[in-house]
């Protein structure tokens, strides 16, 4: 592996000021790794097992997401009975929308890490946990029918990004193709989440994942629930505020809110060149997508102001809203996630970083800063047919051919 650089990659389209220089110097670094995604650490890599949750800290994230939930909907339901005016009422909605966005999102990638087997080693406890906690109560998919879908052919070398692959067909349902126009491109990924149709088609989803397609006990279990939930509301008359507060996030946020995130996940209907290795190509098609922007350094004048006021500007308008709404737990580091599926997204910044200029089978790692470079990425592939943005496909030919030299080398010395 001699020669071969391993560092991580940033594409043409981002800034490429060393993220330390940017970052480094600033105080509090476990609430920068939280808001750009990135972390420093420079320790050595862990096991997998090593990150995994016991199971009290489990239930701590659970506790912490839930008693979240129900505080933004009690806090929404009174100052919906409030005498506030409109204007006043509406800004305490966005807050309240946003947080149970955020956090049954959050309880849906906690689950979708103990599907993995990344949060507890008792997989039978961990599936109890996950199902009647994280599952049932935000109308989401059964244990069994998600791990098919997500963990043996969403993350299979072989499907990913393919016409089999539960994501990208997604992707195809919601109009994206490679060779597609801008105006296309640009126009879908404004309104296409907003479509009735896609929007039926996401609630017809939740219910054929919730009321159909479970075994027949877990049915019995999830009608039980949602019957007593609704009686419930009758008999406490908190309808209207429940359907305000918590199912319209549940299932129109949220769905938006993962749009955003799931538009720049992969590089969709890729251009894999013949001979690529299957593991290259995964890691060809995702990155890591932090958020942020260099900071403007020391300096004195008006001008230097101007730069720290629009800093901060940016990250308060921008960086920590985006985190908050759309790039929850892991998902900054997904593409460490597909290397590593095992590893509790506790830990994935932290041996993302750890792992960075280690020689892979996968290739180097790479990253974007910003929503918008990721999409800027997509649109290039998909409309300008400009299949490799980080080089990985150039880097792995280049690597192959080297090998290749090298093998002939010690063939003729031999």
């Amino acid at each position: 592996m001699d020669g071969i650089d391993f560092s991580s990659k940033r594409s043409r389209y981002g800034y490429r000021k060393d993220v330390r220089k940017t970052y480094g110097h600033l105080p509090f670094q476990p609430f920068w790794t939280w808001v750009t995604g990135k972390s420093l650490w420079d320790g050595n890599p862990k096991l997998a097992r090593e990150t995994w949750l016991t199971e009290w800290q489990l239930w701590c994230q659970i506790a912490w997401s839930w008693a979240v939930t129900i505080t933004s909907v009690t806090v929404g339901s009174a100052v919906y009975h409030s005498q506030l005016s409109l204007w006043a009422k509406v800004p305490v909605y966005i807050v309240v929308w946003v947080l149970v966005v955020n956090r049954t999102r959050g309880l849906l990638h906690t689950f979708h890490y103990t599907n993995h087997g990344a949060s507890l080693a008792d997989m039978k406890r961990a599936k109890w946990i996950g199902t009647f906690f994280m599952s049932i109560p935000i109308l989401h998919t059964s244990w069994r029918n998600y791990h098919q879908l997500h963990a043996e052919t969403h993350h299979s070398r072989h499907d990913l990004c393919t016409d089999r692959d539960p994501d990208q067909q997604f992707m195809t349902a919601h109009g994206f193709y490679r060779g597609m126009p801008e105006w296309d491109y640009w126009t879908r990924l404004v309104y296409a989440p907003l479509l009735p149709r896609n929007l039926w088609a996401h609630f017809w989803f939740r219910i054929e994942q919730n009321f159909i397609k479970p075994e027949r006990k877990e049915i019995v279990f999830r009608a039980v629930y949602w019957a007593v939930f609704f009686t419930l509301a009758i008999r406490f008359q908190v309808g209207t505020e429940l359907a305000l507060f918590f199912f319209f996030p549940l299932i129109l946020l949220t769905q938006h809110s993962s749009w955003i995130q799931h538009t720049t996940e992969h590089l969709w209907f890729p251009d894999c060149p013949e001979g690529t290795s299957p593991f290259v190509a995964i890691g060809a098609l995702t990155w890591g997508r932090f958020l942020g922007r260099p900071h403007p350094g020391n300096g004195r004048g008006l001008n230097h102001a101007w730069k720290l006021v629009k800093w901060w500007a940016l990250l308060f308008l921008i960086d920590i809203p985006i985190r908050i709404y759309s790039f929850m737990q892991d998902l900054p580091s997904h593409d460490f996630h597909h290397r590593a599926p095992r590893v509790n997204f506790w830990r994935i910044a932290q041996e993302r970083s750890a792992n960075e200029g280690l020689p892979s089978k996968y290739g180097p790692m790479t990253e974007t800063w910003g929503i918008w470079e990721s999409w800027l990425i997509l649109r290039d592939h998909l409309c300008r047919g400009q299949h490799d943005p980080f080089n990985i496909y150039q880097w792995d030919r280049q690597h192959r051919e080297a090998a290749n030299l090298l093998l002939d080398e010690r063939k003729r010395v031999a």
